[in-house]
C-alpha cells in the first residue's frame, strides 16, 4: 500500500478504533494491545477474504455501522488458535459487538434499530457457518507456519 492510500487507511482505522471505544465494544483493549500497524495490516473490511478486495469494499460501504465489530473480529481470526472455543468466543463477541453498535446508531422505539439488530444476527450466522470456520482454519494454518 503505497503513500496516500495508507493514510487514508490509517486514518479509517483510527475512526474504527475510536468509534470501538467510544461504544464500549467488547475485545478493543486486547485489538490496541497488537498495535496500530498490525490493525492496519490485518483489518479488510467486512466480508472474508476469498471474496475479494471489490466485494468487501461493497458490502463494507453498506454495511458500515458494523465494520468496529468487523475491526475487532478480523484480528481475532488473524490470531486464530484453531480451536472451537476461540472460534465461538470470537463470533459471539461480533454478535455482542454488532448488537452495541445497533443500539447505539438508533433508539429502542425506532424500526431501524430492530433491522439492524436482525442484520447482526444474519451477520453472526455468516461468521459462524462452515464459511466461517474455514476462515478461522486457514488463519490458524498461517500462524502454525
Amino acid at each position: 500500500m503505497m503513500g496516500e492510500a495508507k493514510d487514508r487507511k490509517e486514518e479509517h482505522v483510527a475512526r474504527l478504533l475510536e468509534k470501538a471505544v467510544t461504544f464500549g465494544l467488547d475485545g478493543y483493549e486486547w485489538v490496541t494491545s497488537l498495535g496500530f500497524r498490525t490493525i492496519c495490516r490485518e483489518y479488510n473490511g467486512i466480508g472474508p477474504e476469498w471474496a475479494g478486495a471489490a466485494i468487501r469494499a461493497n458490502v463494507t460501504k453498506h454495511l458500515a455501522l458494523f465494520e468496529p465489530a468487523a475491526l475487532i473480529h478480523d484480528l481475532r481470526n488473524y490470531k486464530s488458535d484453531g480451536s472451537r472455543y476461540g472460534f465461538n468466543f470470537a463470533n459471539i463477541e461480533f454478535l455482542t459487538n454488532c448488537r452495541a453498535l445497533a443500539n447505539a446508531a438508533y433508539p429502542w422505539y425506532s424500526w431501524r434499530r430492530y433491522r439492524a439488530r436482525a442484520i447482526a444476527y444474519a451477520l453472526y450466522d455468516f461468521v459462524s457457518g462452515p464459511g466461517g470456520w474455514k476462515a478461522w482454519m486457514d488463519c490458524f494454518e498461517r500462524n502454525v507456519k
